[in-house]
């Protein structure tokens, strides 16, 4: 391969993004428009529609409990196989 081909080849990927980091905000809004763009036949009428979204306060709070819970139960599951 020739040096150039070989540059040429380097730089393709430079502007092509790895990773990101994705905050608790970016990934409530994300949910809220996936879950607003679903279309739900809801014929029945049997469940609750919620007539105001929840704003992002209440999001980040709910998200906030939601992690608290999940690594309050991995203590717990944790501190249970310790002792077996």
């Amino acid at each position: 391969m020739q040096k150039e081909e070989y540059e040429e080849w380097m730089t393709i990927d430079e502007d092509i993004q790895l990773a990101a980091t994705l905050t608790d905000l970016v990934i409530c809004q994300a949910v809220c428009e996936r879950d607003q763009a679903l279309k739900v036949d809801d014929s029945d009428g049997d469940e609750c529609v919620e007539e105001n979204p929840s704003t992002n306060v209440e999001m980040r709070q709910a998200l906030y409990i939601l992690k608290r819970s999940i690594v309050q139960q991995n203590l717990e599951n944790n501190a249970s196989t310790n002792n077996i």
